[in-house]
Parts: C-alpha cells; sequence; structure tokens
C-alpha cells in the first residue's frame, strides 16, 4: 500500500473537534492556547515532539528534565499554579522512590522550598493533596497498608493486558 502524506494540522482539527464534542475540553481553552493554523505542519510537529520528550521524562520519572523543556519551550505553562504543584508533587515522589538518603534529603528540600508553597497557591484542594502525601515520610516503603502506596509506588499493581 503506498503511504500518504498526513495532513496533521486536519488531524489536528479532528482530534479537537472530537474533545470538543464529548466535553473533554472547553472551547475557549481551545481557542485561546492553540496557534493559528499554518501553511506548514512543522510547527504542529515540534509541539508533538515536545509533547513526547515531556511525557517520556515524566514516565521515567525525571521531573527536572520534563521542567527545563517546559521552562526553554512553553515557560507560561508553568504559570499554571495547578500544573506547578503537580510536577513538584510529583518529583518529592519520585525522589522518594529512588530510597537512597541522599534523595530522601532531597525530598525534604523539594518539600520545604517547592511543594509546599505550590500547595497553598495551587488549588483548594492542593493543600489537603500535600498533607497526605507526607504520610511517605511515615510509613515504610514496603508497608502494603500505607494510604499513599498507590501515589509513591510502593504497591505493586499487576498490569492487565488490554488487547
Amino acid at each position: 500500500m503506498e503511504s500518504m502524506p498526513v495532513n496533521w494540522e486536519a488531524l489536528d482539527a479532528l482530534v479537537i473537534g472530537f474533545a470538543k464534542s464529548e466535553n473533554l475540553i472547553e472551547d475557549s481553552a481551545v481557542s485561546s492556547h492553540s496557534p493559528p493554523p499554518s501553511p506548514s505542519s512543522s510547527s504542529s510537529y515540534h509541539s508533538r515532539l515536545l509533547i513526547r520528550q515531556i511525557r517520556r521524562s515524566l514516565e521515567v520519572g525525571d521531573i527536572d528534565a520534563a521542567m527545563d523543556l517546559l521552562r526553554a519551550r512553553a515557560p507560561s505553562l508553568l504559570d499554571d499554579h495547578r500544573l506547578l504543584f503537580r510536577l513538584q508533587k510529583q518529583k518529592f515522589i519520585e525522589l522518594l522512590r529512588r530510597g537512597t538518603a541522599e534523595d530522601r534529603g532531597s525530598a525534604i528540600n523539594c518539600l520545604r522550598t517547592a511543594l509546599a508553597p505550590c500547595a497553598l497557591d495551587a488549588y483548594p484542594e492542593a493543600y489537603e493533596e500535600f498533607k497526605h502525601v507526607l504520610l511517605a515520610f511515615v510509613f515504610d516503603k514496603d508497608d502494603k497498608s500505607s494510604p499513599v502506596a498507590n501515589e509513591v509506588g510502593y504497591k505493586c499493581i499487576p498490569l492487565k493486558e488490554t488487547f
């Protein structure tokens, strides 16, 4: 079968249209954040590449790399206190997951200098989430009854294939 070139702009419009129809995003959020269509799909390709790089960094637990990419390419996203809080919370969790004394010290520093200040400004429930994630210090990482086992990833949950 002969491969056809992909019209990325049309594909983006299709995805956004579906997301709107399913009420997954608001019209104002799309129109204020999406750039005007360009003759070439190069900008949308670079955007998808950046998103993929950020996602990979987050998936491997390298929150600093993801934040560096955001600072370099999309600094206005870090002005969103909700997103910043979630990134800082994930950084704290990743530091605890590593389990070394040095990383635990770094987690405490992250808690004091980044996570706690973000929790106050992010959104109403953020402070409750902040207090909840603090339980990771109280419970042993092997404790299956830990109330934060799922967030911190201490509890192993087998993945099922869905296909």
